[in-house]
């Protein structure tokens, strides 16, 4: 049966709402296919059943050349493979005719991911509550004294929120009013659509509660009806991860983190992670922690920070891998 490339990608896309995959999904998957059926156009490719190994793994090759990383280039095979598992599955061509089983993983170099040392975060904890002390000189409806309150007290509660939790910035950003109480934070709908309670400090809530209150102070004064996010912008409209990760970088950089580490939210993730292997959790308490699907997720997560030692010993005493 013969289908256009075009025909097969935009099912496969609408097959994919369908089933509820996340939005971010849908649109790399869309972008990605996107160029490769430009790329099998330019070679004259027009049907699904018409592209053979040879096509993949040259277009795999052009991107390499491109300046792609191994990592990005497999995220694009990765995106190919739900295609052709798409067209199997509608009956498009047999198992055995997806030329996608006969193109192989293209091997990644193994990095060493750097984060932020505990002195690092404490510089950058003090900066952003000194920051929360700042006195209000206007206030009032349009005044600027309780916005720069507001936007100082939810930057604090961020950081705090990321160093306690290791939660991923989209995690954080999603949390609404009733997921936050004195003792943990419940996570709905997290990475692969999975729910996970984490534990915070009092310290998190503490500042929950000053947060709010500054938040309310501004937006009562200007009129405005948020959102029922914990994190807002000054119009009340969900705070967007790239504005977030924005007012990260610019903390990082006004107490003069090192140039070797890259300043984002999600270096947060990785120093939590650090900070509980070298405390001696358990592997599978950092994986639900982390809320990784599979415990492999974890250990290639782990084997990424520079912590080789421990993560080793880790696993040789874990008790689930050492059951006879």
């Amino acid at each position: 049966m013969e289908i256009s490339i075009q025909s097969a990608i935009q099912e496969m896309l609408f097959d994919n709402k369908a089933r509820g995959l996340s939005k971010n999904t849908i649109i790399f998957r869309e972008k990605t296919l996107k160029v490769f059926s430009v790329f099998l156009y330019q070679n004259e490719i027009l049907n699904i059943n018409e592209i053979k190994p040879i096509h993949i793994k040259q277009y795999l090759v052009d991107r390499l050349e491109c300046g792609y990383s191994e990592t990005s280039v497999n995220a694009h095979l990765r995106a190919i493979r739900a295609l052709f598992a798409y067209c199997v599955n509608e009956e498009y061509m047999r198992y055995e005719e997806a030329p996608i089983h006969r193109v192989k993983w293209i091997k990644e170099r193994r990095t060493v991911v750097n984060t932020f040392t505990d002195e690092e975060v404490k510089m950058m904890l003090r900066y952003t509550r000194k920051r929360t002390f700042n006195k209000i000189k206007k206030t009032g409806k349009g005044r600027t004294g309780f916005c720069t309150k507001f936007v100082n007290e939810r930057n604090y509660l961020l950081i705090l929120i990321l160093t306690d939790t290791g939660l991923r910035i989209n995690e954080a950003l999603n949390l609404k009013l009733e997921h936050i109480n004195d003792s943990q934070i419940i996570i709905k709908n997290g990475k692969g659509k999975k729910d996970r309670i984490v534990h915070c400090s009092p310290l998190v809530y503490k500042q929950y509660l000053k947060y709010t209150r500054a938040k309310d102070n501004y937006l009562d004064s200007n009129g405005i009806i948020p959102i029922e996010n914990v994190f807002v912008t000054k119009f009340g409209k969900k705070y967007d991860y790239r504005l977030a990760e924005k007012e990260v970088y610019k903390i990082g950089k006004a107490v003069n983190i090192r140039d070797s580490i890259r300043i984002s939210p999600h270096t947060f993730r990785h120093y939590f992670t650090q900070k509980l292997v070298r405390e001696n959790v358990d592997i599978y308490m950092i994986q639900k922690l982390l809320g990784h699907a599979s415990i492999k997720t974890t250990e290639l997560y782990l084997r990424s920070l520079n912590i080789e030692n421990e993560i080793n010993k880790m696993i040789k005493y874990s008790p689930l891998q050492n059951l006879d």
